[in-house]
């Protein structure tokens, strides 16, 4: 995006979303990327606020539903960018064609079941006699604040409802829940306003103003939500084994601990032939980020006999107007790196404050890219390897340790990932094609199958629903899980974060593509 073009985006999403004019020019020379994944993924919780006191979804009765002595009416899980409509209501969005789908792609959806559910017992928040609630968090101003920044093509084409609407409408017409419908509350956050703030209204929302049986995690504030008020969270975030270990309620079927993650990204690298030269080690200045370095990077670091010259902390923006702050640390530590010869570098990125993912590795790449620094990476999922939207010579020659599995380019050398393209069925069938040339669009998707797919297949296979229960089912899924997103997941008694299986790429900026070093592997 041309620099005039950009300045003039900036001031209309400036003025929509009333952000000051130094805010404004703070993102203008920055290049600070504002929402790159702030409203895709739901699996990966985002963190945002209220705008309003009326919420997409909004539940105005809860009424004294039990079925079992117990339950009550509920709302659903936080998912950014909600606006007035109710539960489970679909909102208009712009229909964005997809490309082709693979050629060896299924053309139904016999990945999902069919067959009625049996009504069973309940009792915990958010469940009634016909109706099971969830809270799902998006933010509204998501794709505009993308676009603004020059990252129009991490914008999703659909409103984030539409999108789970159909897959929840697809599962409560193909067996529902336990006898019941799934619903989701919808919580819209506000990219311009404090995301702790935000995060605290949205626990308000799904657990006092409503009650919902599972409600998206990801940090703190939303995973003792989840906690205090019995109902499941979804999402870990930057968790590592300490954090599930304070939150018994919390699963992420799809993610890594960021303590393992750290192991798995060194012993993986290391595997490839990375560690050679000066390495500097990037991430959140933040508590579980900090964690994960500690119990994660440090422990695999000396086993495999790696020196870290360098380890940079960057401050995490709760808000927009933070973000010029984020630029200015980004700018230094990346100097000091390049003074002191570093050419190996590894990015912890992540959700953290107003991003949602991979905001650390965009704005590091196009901050280094203006000092005329490159050195080789050595990533993971967190970093979105092979993405577009980031400059493709910072990203020449970085290797990765990646478990993604949402598009068909993760696919090469490897087979089609069936329960993802009849996801996506699901999806165009409901008018809301995913763009195959969007990875936000696809991540999207993928994120609520496997959400509302878990939720059925547990739920139906409980004799008696109660959210202790539900955790312990999900520890005894094993291998058998599928996911849309990761090339394949693990879950055993005592891990609740069923991310596994990873694969080692290569980016060429020739090709402006990934190469694959062999099929995908369970990490352990």
């Amino acid at each position: 995006m041309a620099s005039a073009d950009r300045t003039e985006a900036l001031n209309g999403f400036r003025a929509r979303y009333n952000i000051s004019g130094q805010v404004t020019q703070l993102l203008i020379a920055g290049g600070v990327a504002l929402a790159v994944l702030i409203a895709a993924v739901i699996a990966i919780p985002f963190h945002e606020t209220k705008t309003s006191a009326t919420q997409a979804g909004a539940v105005t009765n809860t009424g004294p539903d039990d079925t079992s002595g117990g339950s009550t009416a509920a709302s659903l899980p936080a998912v950014p960018g909600a606006a007035s409509a109710k539960p489970g209501a679909t909102v208009s969005g712009s229909h964005v064609p997809s490309s082709s789908t693979p050629a060896n792609a299924t053309t139904g959806v016999s990945s999902f079941g069919t067959a009625p559910s049996k009504f069973v017992t309940a009792k915990a928040p958010g469940i009634t006699k016909d109706t099971i609630y969830i809270g799902v968090g998006f933010s509204s101003q998501a794709a505009a604040g993308d676009r603004a920044i020059g990252a129009a093509g991490a914008a999703p084409s659909y409103d984030t409802r539409n999108v789970f609407n159909a897959t929840i409408d697809y599962a409560n017409k193909h067996g529902g829940f336990a006898g019941r419908k799934l619903k989701a509350l919808y919580y819209d956050y506000n990219l311009t306003t404090d995301s702790n703030t935000q995060d605290q209204s949205a626990c308000a929302f799904w657990t006092q103003d409503n009650k919902v049986f599972a409600l998206g995690g990801g940090n703190d504030i939303l995973n003792s939500c989840g906690q205090k008020a019995g109902a499941l969270s979804i999402g870990a975030g930057p968790a590592t084994s300490t954090t599930y270990k304070k939150y018994p309620h919390l699963i992420s079927p799809d993610e890594i601990a960021f303590d393992r993650l750290g192991f798995v990204t060194v012993s993986g690298l290391k595997k490839a032939g990375y560690f050679t030269g000066k390495l500097g080690l990037v991430t959140w200045d933040d508590p579980q980020y900090k964690l994960a370095v500690t119990q994660g990077y440090t422990p695999a670091f000396k086993k495999f006999n790696v020196k870290v010259d360098q380890t940079a902390y960057i401050m995490v923006p709760q808000q927009i107007g933070a973000l010029g702050d984020m630029t200015a640390a980004v700018s230094s530590a990346i100097a000091k790196f390049k003074s002191l010869g570093i050419d190996h570098v590894i990015i912890q990125d992540g959700p953290a404050g107003v991003w949602a993912g991979t905001g650390l590795t965009f704005e590091w790449m196009n901050q280094a890219k203006s000092q005329n620094y490159y050195p080789r990476y050595g990533q993971n999922t967190y970093n979105s390897p092979g993405w577009d939207v980031l400059p493709a010579d910072q990203m020449n020659n970085a290797l990765a340790i990646d478990q993604s599995d949402y598009a068909v380019k993760f696919d090469e050398g490897w087979k089609v990932n069936k329960f993802r393209e009849d996801c996506f069925k699901i999806q165009s069938d409901a008018g809301y094609p995913p763009n195959r040339n969007n990875l936000n669009d696809q991540a999207i998707a993928g994120a609520t199958c496997d959400i509302t797919f878990l939720l059925q297949r547990v739920v139906n296979s409980l004799p008696h629903i109660t959210v202790a229960n539900f955790v312990d089912s999900v520890q005894h899924l094993g291998t058998s899980m599928p996911s849309a997103l990761v090339y394949g997941t693990k879950l055993f008694p005592g891990r609740r974060d069923g991310g596994n299986m990873v694969r080692t790429s290569q980016y060429l900026q020739s090709c402006r593509c990934l190469k694959f070093k062999g099929k995908p592997y369970y990490s352990d």
